[in-house]
């Protein structure tokens, strides 16, 4: 094996125990998750970095390895403040709306500290979902979990506002 084959499949590796070690593929078959490493690039962000505005088209779903990263939406009609919705930590997704390629980002995301993520590029996810329908099944119902998980937290925070 050369060592960029060594490389490779270090990299590989890693990604695999990372996708393993979110709660949110907990259970997802090794099949899947390997297809998913097969277009996973690493990325890093420095802090206080928009990583996608409110209106724009996703170009990836991330899993944030390390650092945190805040979605965050208008809070005047003018759009000029911004409030924290929810706060993304290491194992966790964001990005989600990129499953849909006709859907348009409705949050904004900006980094909190530096952030090393996996970034899957949506494109290339999609046409993956499209030769496995089981993989899209078991990613949409992840992101359906997510987002369940995100509107919970986000009622909570308005009752605390109320």
């Amino acid at each position: 094996m050369t060592s960029q084959q060594e490389q490779k499949a270090q990299r590989d590796l890693r990604i695999l125990t990372q996708l393993r070690s979110s709660a949110l593929m907990e259970g997802v078959d090794t099949k899947y998750l390997k297809k998913m490493v097969a277009i996973a690039t690493e990325v890093e962000f420095p802090a206080d970095t928009i990583i996608y505005r409110r209106g724009d088209a996703g170009q990836a779903i991330y899993l944030v390895e390390e650092g945190s990263v805040n979605i965050e939406m208008e809070a005047s009609e003018a759009g000029e403040e911004r409030m924290t919705m929810i706060t993304v930590k290491p194992g966790q997704f964001f990005g989600w709306s990129a499953l849909f390629p006709s859907e348009r980002k409705q949050a904004w995301t900006r980094t909190m500290t530096p952030v090393k993520a996996i970034a899957f590029d949506a494109a290339k996810l999609r046409a993956t979902c499209k030769n496995d329908q089981q993989l899209e099944y078991v990613l949409v119902r992840r992101a359906i979990k997510s987002t369940s998980y995100r509107m919970e937290a986000i009622r909570r925070q308005v009752r605390k506002l109320v």
